[in-house]
């Protein structure tokens, strides 16, 4: 699992010391001729309604330019956290109902500003000023009338909050005495992940780039918050601890936080191991990475993580049963597709590949028998956005991935049939899978040369069959380059699955039977929505018929439901479409 050493892409957002570093790099050796150049092109591109502000912001003595920041910015944000239950009193009559924002939306240019000017307190280093300021601020977004509207940090689109996160906890930090700060900064941090939960955990590492002031005592208040952070429970507090730590003591401290309490810091070992392998010696990781999983308990999904790393570390050292090894440990930790893949792709040829699966499927099968969490239940998502804890979403997609790479039709078949005809698009049913799967084999065609509705249905169930494992439910994201994998392993699998013609019979009544049934509860319980999948499955139905040379019952199983819903237009008008892009038979 390496991971690329982090850079600056022309989007990507620099740290305010960066910033000036570079800044200040690039003037250093400007002359007053360049610099006067440069001030006038980029006065060129100042917005009409920005260019006094520019002017203002170039007067030539920077005491002066203090002077026109008024001292009065607690007294301007106390004016106008009076004026929020005024603005709602004026729009209480005429207030849609689902307008959240309303009358406030006339404070957001004003609430712009004022954080702006405690944004430049912060950077003058007048901490006390930008810490009360910053607070009056966050508790203006936290105004709620009488029908729970109010400013809210998503309306705010040219405030940045983490920033202005950092600054204010960084004013906290020198406002407060030495022995203070780690319980002092502790609460806050708490209230602003409340403030702000859409936004990234805010991390000590933010209040040191937002700065190039270093901040005092910072070796005695990282001991303070390590000790203190020890005893507090939570995901929050077990990130804190493990950037402390790694702050103050580098990959020694992360080892020995990781290996002293495996079961209660996990995450420690995948920093630990990130930070390992940034460094350079593979060896190193791979030593390391054997002896987590040595002391990880079995049942934890984190455990595929650190295996990918041993995998990775085993690769760059020429240890191929290594990474063998290592990658059936990250697949059975946590099964997923992309997983599977990477048990399949490496070796050279199926009749090495099919054992292996095997396998995996049956480890599969085992692990859907056991008793499943309750839907839609996020209990044990400790950390939003990524599944390092969470179990994965075994479903039977990529059980039947599993059998049909290792050429088991008859087991994917079985799996499949036990299933409703209807429920292909959203779920796990495997039938949205294997019945493609089964009419590309049936058609006796190359992948490159399938039929158009054949090919429609093979290729929206490749698009479909990427989520299979995946952690998430719902939302999922498109996956091109796993689809790409995909595609290929089956463009390998499938031309080796060998069929008797009595197999091939009876696989193609029963693919001829689950589409009339499919097609028929579709229509007759008018999901009209649907009826474009019904067409296309009844019209790849057909082909297949049409390619063996069974023309006049291809054209009677289109006929029979044309005549059969003759009535359902919108139906009737989908199924000409799909039978005007087959082949002419």
């Amino acid at each position: 699992m390496a991971e690329v050493a982090p850079s600056h892409s022309p989007a990507e957002k620099l740290t305010l010391k960066d910033f000036r570093e570079a800044v200040d790099a690039r003037l250093a050796d400007r002359s007053p001729e360049e610099l006067r150049a440069l001030l006038r092109f980029l006065a060129s591109r100042v917005r009409p309604s920005e260019r006094l502000a520019f002017l203002q912001s170039l007067h030539a003595d920077p005491s002066a330019h203090a002077a026109l920041l008024p001292s009065a910015l607690l007294e301007d944000i106390s004016e106008l956290a009076r004026a929020l239950p005024d603005k709602a009193r004026e729009w209480e009559d005429i207030w849609p109902e689902n307008d959240t924002l309303g009358p406030y939306a006339e404070l957001l240019e004003p609430l712009t500003v004022l954080f702006q000017r405690a944004q430049e307190a912060s950077e003058r280093g007048q901490h006390a000023l930008a810490r009360e300021a910053y607070r009056a601020l966050f508790s203006l977004l936290e105004y709620t009338d009488a029908q729970g509207r109010g400013p809210r940090p998503e309306h705010l689109s040219h405030v940045d909050f983490p920033e202005a996160r950092a600054r204010y906890l960084r004013s906290v930090y020198f406002t407060t005495p030495p022995e203070q700060r780690a319980p002092v900064l502790l609460e806050q941090l708490r209230s602003l992940r409340q403030l702000l939960p859409r936004a990234p955990r805010p991390l000590v590492q933010e209040w040191l780039d937002i700065s190039s002031e270093p901040l005092p005592d910072s070796e005695l208040f990282l001991r303070d918050w390590s000790s203190l952070l020890r005893h507090q429970e939570g995901p929050d507090a077990d990130a804190w601890l493990r950037e402390a730590i790694r702050l103050s003591q580098g990959t020694r401290g992360l080892r020995e936080l990781a290996f002293s309490e495996p079961s209660r810091h996990p995450r420690a070992f995948v920093e630990l191991l990130s930070a390992l392998e940034r460094e350079g010696p593979p060896l190193a990781v791979l030593t390391t990475a054997r002896e987590a999983l040595a002391v990880l308990p079995a049942s934890l999904p984190l455990r595929a993580t650190v295996a990918s790393f041993l995998a990775s570390a085993a690769e760059r050292l020429g240890q191929p049963g290594t990474v063998r090894s290592a990658r059936w440990q990250a697949f059975v930790s946590q099964p997923t597709l992309s997983r599977l893949l990477d048990l399949r792709d490496p070796l050279p040829s199926e009749s090495e590949r099919v054992p292996l699966l095997l396998q995996a499927a049956r480890h599969l099968e085992a692990v859907l028998q056991q008793p499943r969490a309750p839907s839609g239940s996020m209990a044990a998502l400790p950390e939003a956005g990524d599944s390092l804890e969470v179990p994965a979403h075994v479903d039977r997609r990529l059980l039947a991935h599993a059998w049909l790479l290792a050429h088991d039709w008859e087991a994917a078949h079985a799996l499949a049939a036990r299933e409703s005809a209807l429920g292909w698009t959203f779920g796990d049913n495997p039938q949205g899978l294997v019945v493609p799967a089964f009419l590309v084999l049936l058609s006796g065609q190359s992948l490159a040369t399938l039929p158009r509705n054949v090919d429609a249905l093979w290729r929206q169930a490749l698009e479909s069959g990427t989520q299979a494992g995946a952690w998430y439910s719902g939302g999922a994201r498109h996956d091109e380059a796993l689809r790409e994998r995909l595609a290929r392993a089956y463009a390998e699998a499938l031309p080796a699955l060998s069929l008797t013609s009595a197999e091939r019979e009876r696989l193609r009544e029963w693919c001829l039977e689950l589409a009339r049934k499919r097609a028929s509860t579709i229509v007759s319980r008018q999901h009209r929505r649907s009826y474009a999948k019904a067409a296309q499955l009844l019209a790849a139905s057909a082909e297949v018929l049409w390619l063996h040379g069974e023309q006049a019952r291809g054209n009677l199983l289109l006929a029979g439901f044309r005549e059969g819903f003759r009535r359902h237009r919108a139906f009737q008008a989908e199924l000409d479409a799909a039978v005007a892009s087959a082949p002419k038979r």
